[in-house]
């Protein structure tokens, strides 16, 4: 077991938000709301006086249609900052050192490392998927490190043994992982000498991110990306997860998320639209992309939006034969891998 101390200080850190949410004065209106129908349903139920009078049910009419505001609004609150159940599949390999780290809001987080067997000071940190582990993707990270790489990974807040389910954002993920690599010189006792970052799905979108917006001592290691089958677009994704694609159209949807954000983040510094690349950052290091080719999870979409805006600055490949999911791998990413590192 690896102890790492906890950080204090935010204010070098460039990619998340970092103020910790602020507990309300009064309970929100959704929650009044929800307990006055409970109130009145319960009312109808136990009282036959009250059921007497009008009032009661011109009361009780008019409470539908809020129920039904209140109801969609929960489907969108509970789609975007809950994440599913978690993943039963964890980390097998009994070389990891498991570690603690100090991430959003303090909070104390679990991470792990893997260490080279070659005495080397490279490192590349592995970011997993939306509603994945690390476990899903232990295999790229031990070909990683047969190949003498120290390998950092974790699950990802609110996912497999991580907390943080409620409540969840990307941008606390973000700040969770800033947080982590600038613990590392201290966790490792060295600073290591180049650092890269491999970002699947989900995790490819968070790469991006950091990747775009550097800071401490990782700001001069960080030596490229490598993104397989990333998500571009934080909007896409949500089109994705909320009931109905046409409820996206709706501006009261926007603003149900936006004003969830700036409850649970005062310091927001990203709005909705804009959290999509190129606006989401564009990384000024080596990036490889490896897309599946057949993308059963993202679609086309997000590899579009990537070939519009980094033909120019990445090497971009299709893998005929690897599907999105990290549970398979094939031979043609890691020669990819191996070659494209060996370079970079």
């Amino acid at each position: 077991m690896i102890n790492s101390p906890k950080l204090g200080r935010t204010s070098r850190l460039k990619a998340a938000v970092y103020q910790k949410t602020p507990a309300p004065l009064l309970p929100s209106k959704p929650k009044v709301l929800t307990a006055a129908i409970i109130i009145q349903i319960i009312a109808l139920i136990v009282s036959s006086d009250w059921r007497e009078y009008r009032i009661a049910w011109v009361v009780f009419g008019a409470s539908i249609p809020i129920a039904g505001w209140l109801f969609m609004r929960w489907r969108i609150y509970s789609s975007v900052f809950i994440t599913p159940p978690r993943s039963k599949i964890r980390i097998t390999d009994s070389r990891w050192d498991e570690f603690s780290f100090s991430g959003w809001g303090e909070e104390t987080l679990k991470a792990h490392l893997l260490k080279s067997e070659t005495g080397s000071k490279d490192l590349i940190l592995y970011l997993h998927g939306y509603n994945s582990t690390l476990g899903n993707g232990e295999s790229r990270c031990q070909h990683m490190n047969s190949i003498g790489l120290n390998v950092l990974g974790l699950d990802q807040r609110g996912f497999g043994e991580q907390k943080g389910k409620y409540e969840w954002t990307i941008l606390k993920v973000i700040a969770d992982i800033e947080l982590l690599l600038d613990s590392v010189p201290s966790t490792l006792g060295y600073t290591p000498e180049k650092l890269w970052i491999y970002g699947h799905s989900m995790g490819g979108f968070l790469t991006i991110r950091l990747s775009a917006h550097p800071s401490g001592w990782w700001a001069n290691a960080l030596n490229g990306v490598i993104l397989e089958s990333p998500a571009t677009s934080f909007p896409l994704i949500i089109e994705k997860k909320l009931p109905g694609r046409a409820v996206m159209a709706s501006p009261w949807v926007r603003h149900v998320l936006r004003r969830e954000y700036q409850r649970i983040h005062p310091d927001l510094n990203i709005g909705y639209a804009n959290t999509q690349i190129p606006f989401w950052g564009i990384p000024k290091v080596p990036l490889l992309v490896m897309q599946a080719g057949n993308d059963e999870t993202l679609g086309d979409e997000h590899f579009d939006l990537l070939k519009k805006h980094f033909t120019d600055i990445a090497d971009i490949n299709v893998l005929e034969h690897m599907p999105h999911t990290a549970k398979v791998d094939v031979k043609e990413r890691k020669d990819m891998l191996e070659e494209w590192l060996s370079k970079n």
